[in-house]
């Protein structure tokens, strides 16, 4: 068994360097994926399929799937490691196809989580993954709050991490570099960019070389150094080709070509733009594809090929489209309406030496269609300010929603725990009846037990060592029945403090029948505390091969414990309803509670023969503030947080009712 398990880790370990350098096909990948068994690895190989389409591969629209699937398994299995590896690579797929509200909120989620751990490399790779996204949304302020983050972390490293700074620090120093680029302050962004390169070339980092050598080129473009940027663009092109980050080769590429054609070298500019076009296409790069497809329209515009022209300008604007940004549709119609007049206009000229007369009368027909487009022009021109309007007034009302949901939250999470302090008010009164009756046995026996002793001395001061025997032997059983209700008390108290404090989150085996049985006894005699004129039958049936069960006790007690005050106060509300009606002696009110093991599921049913649910509201009755009970007897909150309790249980909470006649939940939780 031993051998198997070596030879599939070795297995494993090949495989998944194979896959890294995309020797292996996804067919083969989805082969693996449905045969493998082991959670662990089946995690790792939806990475595989969802990362290997990143840079310098193609586009596939299965990736989200791959890398949510991989999400789903790694927090049911708590692999934290792969779940915050399966969040930033959804972020980044999300801001890299213009989703940014998506990618922030996984690369925040990846934060918290990373900083509850207090993972120092995993809060580093979560605060860098954000400032990718931020500076994807050229929110230049956002990142640089963020690389001082990563400056302050990386300044509390000892000697130890060396790995980490090694690691960290050019990633620092390059978006330290981008910010200021981003802000126009070309001379420290150059600065930041060739400490950064300096970093990558130490560590010979081919992708992080390719990188700075592309960061660099285009600062010193910017700066108008053209040899030496030239120089660094093919540098940049060789170490990414080796890299296999066909999204750098294009993006210097393209760089090349608009220097190029700064320079007027038109045929060079338009050879490497159609270069950075093929290469990045079927990528997940749209703001690249819309900046080539756009330059490109730039050149055949200015040579007079205008349909070329019309039909990269049409590509650009469907690029714009799919990341929601109409901004260019005027520019479009901008071009197709001087395109028309220039067209006109050399017909004019063509006929204006035939015929003055035919002349004059085109021109006014062509003064009429100026007018025409002046007005559509006056129109649409209205029509871009009434959406910006628009688009400000919905930022705002955005800004106010989110501050109303966040007050909603706040509040929510107060009734909650009002809600948790009610159910732990309702158990006070049973369990100071439960507690009564142990600890009446303690007194009383403790006070025999004093008579006893004086007892013993009186026949040991005789002599009477038969009698001095047998008082002691009563005072070992008072002792022996001591013992026993101060651990029956002691038990009540600790299921009291279980169900009051907060949930730890754990799973532990639980005897689900002693839970059952206890939540039903406490609830009745709390319920009787209240109300001494309250009755009802308990039934129980429970199933002994059941044992125990892997359970949080707090969360499921507190489901087990909400379901029965329902059901009492069912069957109270009907033998209320019932006093003035002919039928109200023959009505007895009775709660039942029963457990059944059915295969690899365990089945708690609480029923009552209240009035039962009206089919109207049935399907309202585990939305979170509903509530039949009057005002200030229920939050509404109960039976939705009991069925997201189930939920996370892995189980099922479902009810079945008939008017008139009662109601029955039905509680399936899993045998872990």
């Amino acid at each position: 068994m031993k051998k198997i398990t070596a030879l599939c880790c070795i297995f494993f370990s090949v495989l998944t360097s194979y896959a890294q350098y995309n020797k292996l096909s996804t067919d083969s990948l989805k082969v693996l994926l449905h045969s493998e068994k082991s959670d662990s690895v089946k995690v790792k190989l939806l990475l595989k399929m969802g990362t290997r389409f990143g840079y310098g591969f193609k586009r596939d629209d299965s990736v989200l799937q791959y890398l949510q699937q991989a999400l789903e398994i790694a927090n049911n299995k708590n692999f934290i490691r792969d779940a915050l590896h399966a969040r930033t690579e959804i972020g980044r797929y999300f801001y890299t196809t213009g989703n940014y509200a998506a990618s922030l909120q996984n690369l925040l989620q990846n934060l918290d989580l990373a900083e509850q751990n207090k993972d120092t490399a995993l809060i580093l790779q979560s605060i860098k993954d954000l400032m990718k996204a931020y500076f994807a949304m050229n929110d230049y302020k956002q990142e640089l709050l963020y690389a001082q983050k990563i400056k302050a972390l990386l300044e509390q490293l000892t000697v130890k991490d060396s790995v980490l700074t090694s690691q960290f620090v050019p990633t620092y120093l390059n978006q330290m570099a981008k910010v200021y680029q981003g802000l126009g302050n070309n001379d420290s962004a150059l600065f930041y960019f060739k400490k950064a390169n300096a970093h990558f070339q130490a560590r010979g980092d081919s992708q992080g070389i390719a990188v700075g050598f592309n960061n660099l080129a285009d600062i010193y473009a910017k700066m108008n150094y053209t040899d030496s940027s030239f120089a660094l663009f093919k540098k940049s092109i060789l170490y990414a080709e080796a890299s296999k980050r066909f999204d750098i080769v294009s993006n210097s590429k393209l760089n090349m070509a608009m220097l190029y054609h700064k320079m007027g070298l038109k045929d060079s500019a338009f050879i490497y733009s159609r270069q950075a076009l093929s290469e990045v296409q079927d990528m997940m790069e749209p703001d690249n594809v819309m900046t080539a497809y756009s330059f490109i329209a730039k050149l055949y515009q200015e040579q007079q090929q205008f349909d070329s022209a019309y039909k990269y300008l049409q590509l650009t604007l469907v690029m714009k489209d799919s990341l929601q940004n109409l901004s260019n549709i005027t520019q479009a119609q901008s071009f197709s309406f001087n395109d028309a007049m220039q067209q006109q206009k050399l017909v004019q000229e063509k006929k204006e030496a035939e015929q003055q007369y035919r002349n004059k009368i085109k021109l006014y027909i062509l003064l009429a269609i100026i007018a025409v487009f002046i007005i559509i022009a006056i129109l649409l021109n209205r029509n871009v300010r009434n959406k910006r309007k628009a688009n400000t007034l919905l930022s705002r009302q955005k800004e106010e929603i989110q501050h109303v949901l966040s007050n909603l939250k706040s509040t929510q999470s107060q009734l909650i725990q009002s809600e948790k302090m009610a159910s732990l008010g309702e158990l006070t009164a049973g369990i100071a009846h439960e507690i009564q009756n142990p600890l009446n046995f303690v007194n009383n026996f403790s006070e025999v037990n004093a008579e006893l002793i004086e007892e013993l001395k009186a026949e040991l001061e005789i002599g009477n060592m038969q009698s001095a025997i047998e008082l002691a032997n009563d005072i070992r059983d008072n002792s022996d029945k001591i013992n026993h209700h101060g651990k029956r008390a002691g038990d009540i108290v600790k299921g009291m403090l279980q169900h009051s404090r907060s949930s730890s989150g754990v799973k532990e085996p639980t005897a689900i029948n002693a839970l059952c049985d206890e939540y039903l006894r406490l609830s009745y005699h709390g319920l009787r505390a209240k109300d001494k004129s309250f009755n009802a039958t308990l039934k129980t049936d429970f199933d002994n091969s059941i044992g125990k069960i892997n359970i949080i006790p707090q969360d499921i007690g507190r489901v087990v414990l909400n379901l029965i005050n329902n059901a009492f106060y069912a069957v109270n509300e009907k033998t209320l309803s019932a006093v003035s009606t002919p039928t109200a002696a023959k009505y007895e009110p009775t709660v039942s509670v029963s457990t059944n093991k059915i295969g690899d599921r365990v089945e708690i049913k609480v029923s009552d023969n209240g009035n039962g649910i009206p089919q109207k509201i049935v399907d309202k009755i585990f939305q979170p503030f509903f509530t039949t009970k009057p005002t200030g007897q229920g939050t509404g909150l109960g039976l939705s947080l009991s069925y997201d309790i189930v939920k996370v249980h892995g189980g099922e909470l479902k009810v079945e009712t008939k008017e008139g006649e009662g109601t029955r939940f039905i509680i399936q939780l899993p045998i872990v």
